[in-house]
């Protein structure tokens, strides 16, 4: 029986990328819940202080602070990189023929994300709201086994419109963003190893002092006949939970929960830590159905290791 809520999203780290100017910088000196101080350079004004901001509005002052450019291009989902990936039990059945010399997979491998948005329409009709573009690609490389292949890249096109709120809760939580966006996710083979779905969904952001949650349930658009039952592993909607305190960030994604009783439920574990003022240390754990679009019906459990260029919050 189908019932509204939970299931996945997750880059090519390039260290070294332009991406770099544009990322929001992070302090290894303050926490989270610090005061965040801006100036306004036009008007000589001094610096404005906003006092015990959240996670949420903290990360989107640092938007609000990257430099003027002609793309306005911003980080969206993590972006990581994790050399070294584990996965206890690929799914080697739905890969049988379709790998270099038929070789199985290797438990072990490279994974990525990339994930970037753009402004298209900012304060639509002079109100708050904002069409924005994103692009998130997850991939897993086979860079152990004998003959190394890029066995799956998801790719997640997307458009949303955001308007910030300010909704009180409690005296500590507020609502920060209300989201309507739709997304399409593929990866491409275009054979009997193609799968892809569109969903259209709503999501909201609350934040406390250091704490994050989203809601994000969405409604099946269409999908490819090799994966039908796709909502029934993946289910409607997706809960992520994130915790900040002195920039380290730990995060868990929930999917999948009210389906077939929590069944097929999936998730997810973060940790981020500071390294450098850019870079991260990363690690991930997994455990559920669906890391990777392919293999959406097959259970697994694995942990990874590695660098981040940017968090949830």
């Amino acid at each position: 029986m189908r019932k509204p809520f939970i299931a996945v999203s997750l880059f090519v780290v390039l260290l070294c990328s332009p991406l770099l100017l544009f990322a929001a910088p992070t302090s290894s000196k303050a926490p989270a819940s610090s005061k965040v101080k801006c100036c306004n350079s036009k008007h000589k004004t001094g610096p404005i202080i906003i006092q015990e901001v959240g996670p949420v509005v903290e990360r989107k002052i640092h938007e609000q602070l990257i430099p003027p450019n002609y793309i306005g291009i911003a980080f969206y989902n993590p972006n990581y990189i994790l050399p070294y990936y584990f996965t206890g039990s690929p799914d080697n059945a739905v890969y049988e023929g379709n790998t270099p010399n038929d070789e199985s997979l290797n438990n072990a491998e490279f994974k990525f994300q990339f994930s970037v948005k753009v402004p298209v329409w900012k304060n639509i009709f002079n109100y708050t709201t904002s069409l924005y573009a994103a692009y998130t690609q997850l991939s897993y490389w086979q860079v152990y086994n004998k003959t190394t292949f890029m066995r799956e890249n998801d790719y997640q096109p997307e458009f949303f419109l955001e308007t910030p709120v300010n909704w009180h809760l409690t005296k500590n939580w507020h609502v920060n963003f209300f989201n309507v966006g739709v997304n399409h996710v593929s990866n491409g083979f275009g054979t009997d190893l193609q799968r892809s779905w569109n969903r259209l969904y709503v999501e909201a952001i609350t934040s406390s002092q250091n704490w994050m949650f989203s809601v994000r349930p969405w409604a099946v658009l269409t999908k490819n006949d090799n994966n039908s039952d796709i909502a029934q592993y993946l289910g409607y909607g997706r809960f992520l939970l994130s915790y900040k305190c002195h920039q380290q960030v730990v995060s868990l994604e929930a999917y999948s929960l009210f389906v077939h009783g929590g069944k097929h439920a999936s998730g997810q574990l973060t940790w981020s830590f500071p390294i450098t003022h850019y870079i991260k240390g990363y690690v991930q754990g997994f455990t559920g159905y669906g890391q990777s679009i392919v293999e959406y019906n097959h259970r697994t459990n694995s942990i990874g290791v590695g660098f981040a260029l940017s968090d949830w919050v």
